[in-house]
């Protein structure tokens, strides 16, 4: 793959329409936790499974008077969603990453973490007293990567206990204080992609969207510096690169010689967000998915080309509007063609993610305190 290669997105999206039959598959999602507590609300920030019975949710716990700070925790399961243990966590959490079934790390807003039980025991090997760090990707038990604000890239080579910084992530000229590294993946254990964005603040009185609605539909979506950083040889040499794209990356996954990324945008965007696939034998990005009633938020792939993309459908106008929309999740079997997946009319969000360890064991986590999981469709 070529270094900036996903950058040809910008013309391609000008010319390639989305590809979507809204169809049921065989499959449906049904919820299987719902955190359902008086004056309080659980937003769950991250999902994993290690196996098919094991898995593992981020997230922390909101007063609806906010008259408390969030109340970190985790949620596990040792029986494939059935039953799940909540349990506190001594750190705001931020995002998961597995090696294997019981080899993982938990990045919060002071630290890394580590568990070597699938999640069920967490012990801090690294202090990160600026709270830098998003996310972390290893490529074994030793050698990983970090990403995060301020334009942050680091390696560790002994399991995340001590990190230095990649030099080639300072190259791109963006304000640190708006630029932030937010998305990390590998295809293997060579080919790797970091992206990002750099964001300045642009005036609105202060207030947020969803209180001057008319304000903001109106204000005119202007492109983005987009970051990234590739590597042909497992982080030995990275290779950075910038153009300037309407939206932001929000989601990043690559597998073999395919991947999925999620572009979202401004309130005055025509679309909330759009699904890309990538072509890392040649560099090409070719939109696969726009809907202007879908707001994307996590993709998932497997191999032969099977994939999963999960969002809501926005309440109104705004995207962000602080209202959970329905959850929405679809399926394809070659990243073109997706099928729209029936999901328990229940089940609202804001934002969902998805986890599985394979295409017939899938579970999905949304910011309102559910967890849900595709079941066969009854007969």
């Amino acid at each position: 793959m070529t270094a900036g290669g996903i950058f040809r997105v910008a013309v391609l999206r000008l010319v390639l329409a989305a590809a979507f039959v809204p169809a049921l598959s065989a499959q449906n999602w049904t919820i299987q936790y719902f955190y359902d507590h008086d004056r309080e609300r659980l937003d769950i920030l991250d999902l994993a499974f290690t196996s098919a019975q094991r898995g593992i949710a981020l997230g922390a716990i909101y007063r609806e008077d906010s008259s408390r700070d969030p109340k970190p925790v985790t949620l596990t399961t040792n029986d494939g969603g059935a039953n799940w243990t909540l349990a506190p966590l001594k750190e705001q959490p931020r995002s998961l990453f597995f090696l294997n079934d019981s080899l993982g790390w938990m990045v919060t807003d002071r630290g890394v973490w580590r568990t070597e039980e699938s999640g069920r025991a967490w012990r801090k090997i690294n202090d990160q007293k600026k709270g830098l760090i998003l996310r972390v990707w290893f490529l074994d038990p030793q050698h990983g990567f970090a990403v995060g604000y301020q334009k942050t890239v680091l390696e560790t080579r002994d399991g995340g206990r001590t990190w230095t910084p990649v030099a080639e992530s300072q190259t791109p000229a963006a304000n640190p204080e708006f630029t932030a590294y937010t998305q990390i993946a590998f295809a293997d254990t060579r080919r790797g992609m970091i992206l990002g964005s750099s964001v300045p603040p642009r005036r609105n009185g202060g207030l947020p969207p969803w209180f001057a609605p008319e304000r903001a539909a109106a204000q005119r979506q202007v492109p983005t510096l987009t970051l990234e950083l590739e590597t042909l040889d497992g982080g030995v040499k990275w290779v950075p690169s910038t153009v300037p794209l309407f939206g932001v990356v929000e989601n990043l996954k690559l597998l073999s010689t395919e991947g999925l990324m999620v572009f979202g945008f401004d309130q005055s965007f025509e679309w909330p967000s759009e699904v890309y696939r990538l072509d890392l034998t040649n560099g090409k990005s070719i939109r696969t998915f726009r809907e202007r009633t879908s707001r994307i938020t996590d993709t998932l792939m497997f191999s032969g080309r099977r994939a999963f993309i999960a969002g809501v459908e926005p309440p109104g106008r705004l995207a962000s509007l602080p209202i959970p929309g329905k959850v929405q999740i679809y399926s394809s079997t070659d990243l073109n063609l997706w099928r729209k997946m029936d999901v328990n009319y229940k089940a609202v969000a804001g934002s969902v993610k998805l986890a599985g360890t394979d295409e017939q064991h899938l579970w999905a986590a949304t910011d309102t305190g559910m967890l849900l999981k595709m079941t066969p469709e009854k007969k």
